[in-house]
């Protein structure tokens, strides 16, 4: 038996799905757009009420 690893590509002739591995997002793709994370923190200062609704301060909430 051959110990060499298999590498699938388009002359593979296993019985499996080719398309479904390693999908890059690009220009042609069908898939909807997102938008991207943004983090929600980013503009409390260390001295504003948390996000959070604890009435504490941010630096002595979630900031610490």
């Amino acid at each position: 038996m051959n110990n060499q690893p298999h590498v699938h590509g388009p002359d593979c002739n296993h019985d499996h799905d080719h398309h479904d591995h390693g999908h890059v997002h690009g220009p042609h793709c069908n898939h909807g757009h997102q938008e991207p994370v943004r983090n929600a923190l980013k503009d409390v200062g260390r001295n504003d009420p948390c996000p959070c609704g604890s009435q504490k301060k941010f630096k002595k909430c979630h900031g610490a």
